[in-house]
């Protein structure tokens, strides 16, 4: 089985990066340098995964640029995605508020219990193991988000074509959380509260649509209140 990992960057720290390239040393990886020409989160996954799925990956596991990883829990992750049906997995697993669609990750993890799928709603694209069937299906990440709710966006779809979504609890990796834009920042800002209703009119149920277009002066006004 072969198993790829696509890591996302801009402007990376290089200590950081050059300790997550070591000890992904010995597996198939692709870097995504983003610095020059910024094409978003999923526009940069989107060609690595690409790379991968043509050079006959089984899996391909996308990388934010400030996850944290040892040696063991690269073999720990490969070794259980090998036993695997296809779908998605990673070791950090959200939920979707029910009236609002927001994304929620546990900081502990409490809410999604690891190896659970009927509590999973969305896999975290700061590590996240898509398998190829799923990209053959359902497609790759939607670009025009250009960066958050792109890994939501992939696991609803793939739980709508029959995909499992599965928490893998491994040891030895940690999401740092380096936002690209400083949060509370307007970029931030203006990309979260975007992507939101874009996510919704995409994907969500028409309860919850209808719930944010009477909300939408609501959500404007807290908007312009952050800035």
């Amino acid at each position: 089985m072969s198993i790829w990992f696509v890591v996302v960057t801009f402007h990376p720290e290089k200590k950081a990066l050059g300790a997550l390239r070591k000890v992904l040393d010995g597996w198939p990886t692709v870097v995504i340098n983003n610095s020059s020409k910024n094409i978003g989160f999923g526009g940069g996954a989107n060609v690595g995964m690409r790379y991968a799925m043509e050079r006959g990956a089984d899996w391909v596991v996308i990388l934010n640029q400030d996850i944290a990883m040892t040696k063991e829990a690269v073999k720990e992750l490969c070794e259980r995605l090998k036993g695997l049906p296809a779908g998605i997995a990673g070791p950090f697993a959200g939920t979707l508020d029910p009236k609002r669609w927001t994304t929620i990750m546990p900081a502990n993890g409490s809410r999604v219990k690891p190896g659970m799928t009927k509590n999973v709603e969305y896999i975290s694209g700061a590590c996240m193991a898509i398998h190829r069937k799923v990209i053959e299906r359902v497609g790759y990440f939607y670009e025009p988000y250009f960066m958050y709710y792109e890994d939501a966006d992939l696991s609803v779809r793939a739980r709508r074509h029959g995909f499992p979504l599965v928490h893998l609890s491994v040891k030895g990796i940690t999401h740092i959380e380096h936002p690209v834009w400083e949060k509370g920042s307007r970029r931030h800002e203006w990309f979260l509260s975007r992507n939101h209703l874009l996510f919704v009119l995409r994907l969500a149920p028409w309860q919850v649509k209808l719930h944010e277009i009477v909300r939408l002066p609501k959500t404007i006004a807290e908007y312009l209140q952050k800035l």
